[in-house]
């Protein structure tokens, strides 16, 4: 594997997170449920674990960009 992307789907329910390929092969798959009643830093570090996760079971991917997807707005001056 050579250079790949980080994905993310943020959802009510679920927070899922994928490594994919140049050719939009996904290598990997990892979920887990949003902790959204907990706070916008709750899920920021839910994003943070998912990568983690993802890049310790590939350490030789090299991470060219990094995608998000969420139901509504993002507000990075928020936190989220």
């Amino acid at each position: 594997m050579s250079t790949i992307a980080l994905a993310f789907d943020l959802g009510g329910t679920e927070l899922r997170g994928a490594l994919v390929e140049r050719s939009g092969e996904v290598v990997k798959r990892v979920s887990a449920p949003t902790l959204a009643g907990a706070g916008s830093e709750a899920v920021i570090g839910q994003i943070i674990a998912l990568a983690d996760r993802l890049l310790k079971e590939h350490p030789q991917a090299k991470v060219s960009g990094i995608g998000m997807c969420a139901p509504g707005p993002l507000d990075p001056k928020a936190g989220i």
